[in-house]
Order: C-alpha cells, then structure tokens, then sequence
C-alpha cells in the first residue's frame, strides 16, 4: 500500500519445506492480495526446481542466487 514501494523481493530458503508448496502458496497469496507490483523471488531447498519452473510459468522472476534477485528488484524499481 506505500506508495514508495517499487518491487517486492521475497527470500526463501526450504531446507525442510517443500519449495514447490511454498511457491503454491506464494501464488495464491499474490492472487488473493492483489499485489499488482512487481516481485521477484529468491527460492532454494527441497523441489526447488518444480517450484521455480511453477514461478516462472506463472510470470514471475524467480531465481535461486541471491545477488541475481537482489540486481532484479533493483533493475525493476529503477523503471
């Protein structure tokens, strides 16, 4: 709701969760939320690969390196 926010970043790290659930929820959240910014997520651990092929299918930014999401969010909140 600030209007100062460009993007949203969200950080997860699944060493026990199931990342592909996590992104099952991300999803149904943003939906429900109506978040029209954009997000970019950083996600690794356990289905990581289903959970960022899911992201990625969806229209989102999703990548497993730190530095790479964080060079996203800030690229898309400079536009």
């Amino acid at each position: 709701m600030d209007k100062k926010v460009k993007v949203v970043l969200i950080n997860i790290f699944g060493g026990i969760v199931r990342t592909d659930e996590v992104a099952k929820g991300l999803l149904t959240a943003v939906e429900s939320l109506k978040i029209e910014l954009p997000i970019v997520i950083r996600l690794v651990g356990t289905n990581e690969e289903e959970a960022l092929k899911l992201l990625s299918e969806n229209g989102y930014k999703a990548l497993s390196d730190t530095n790479m999401a964080i060079k996203e969010a800030v690229k898309l909140a400079q536009k």
